[in-house]
């Protein structure tokens, strides 16, 4: 939401907090921000609507235990995820594999920049559902293999508002929403819907804007021939600092070149 729009309904608001203290629970900066991270992750999981103090025991006392309640958190929204990419398929097959392929580029993107695996797993989400308010979008608008017209591109582009509007009645899965809502988000304000720029978009949105256009210009579509890695490559380099984040860009490409991203396959 913002301030220019008046057509949106008055919605509660809810608060869920992290807090972490250095030198007590943070050895720098990095750590702290990613035990904050943690800390409201947790806040989410446990109902929202309320403040954490990050502690120690995450990561040091137990972490068999925590490795367990880590996977059994992932497990419980997976069928959700499952059920929402299914019905994405059964309208648009290419939807469904572009997600996929997102979630890959931009997982293993996340990872080299180190973030945690939270983190990581929240990018991945956010990957294979930032498509899914395309379930409204007619066939002949998604797969139309001429010009799209004035009309048929904004309706391309309420994907974005469509998706956020699923994915809030999700129980516990509106952690997604920052990634979602800010992928076509542009590094220099150019972008939609809210057009903000530069780090006031989200990380993870800024990391998914770069693997959702590194697949889609690496892919086949009705309405084009998929670009050779090199071209993409090329683009993703021209655009930095313009549609994307400069510094993403190039641990992006550093990835392409030393092997760490490879191409998605395209399914025969």
């Amino acid at each position: 939401m913002n301030n220019r729009r008046t057509d949106m309904k008055l919605k509660p608001i809810t608060v869920s907090a992290g807090i972490s203290a250095a030198p007590y629970a943070a050895k720098n900066v990095k750590e702290l921000m990613e035990n904050v991270d943690l800390a409201v992750y947790h806040v989410k999981h446990s109902g929202k609507n309320g403040i954490q103090v990050f502690d120690t025991m995450f990561r040091n006392n137990d972490k068999n235990a925590h490795a367990k309640n880590h996977a059994h958190i992932y497990k419980e929204y997976e069928s959700t995820i499952y059920a929402l990419t299914a019905a994405i398929d059964a309208k648009d097959h290419y939807t469904f594999s572009h997600s996929t392929n997102v979630a890959y580029y931009a997982t293993a993107l996340a990872k080299a920049l180190g973030m945690n695996e939270d983190m990581i797993e929240i990018i991945r989400q956010a990957a294979l559902l930032h498509d899914v308010g395309k379930i409204g979008i007619p066939e002949s608008v998604l797969n139309k293999a001429g010009s799209l017209t004035d009309e048929e591109y904004e309706m391309i582009k309420g994907h974005v508002e469509a998706s956020i509007d699923i994915i809030r009645h999700l129980p516990s899965l509106d952690y997604v929403i920052p990634a979602v809502i800010g992928h076509h988000e542009r590094y220099d304000g150019k972008g939609y819907p809210r057009r903000i720029a530069g780090e006031d978009i989200p990380l993870t949105a800024r990391i998914l804007c770069v693997a959702d256009s590194f697949d889609a210009m690496t892919s086949v579509r009705c309405y084009k021939k998929a670009f050779p890695v090199k071209v993409a490559r090329e683009k993703l380099i021209q655009d930095a600092g313009k549609q994307f984040d400069p510094e993403l860009v190039r641990k992006f490409v550093e990835c392409l070149d030393n092997g760490k991203i490879t191409l998605v396959k395209e399914e025969e």
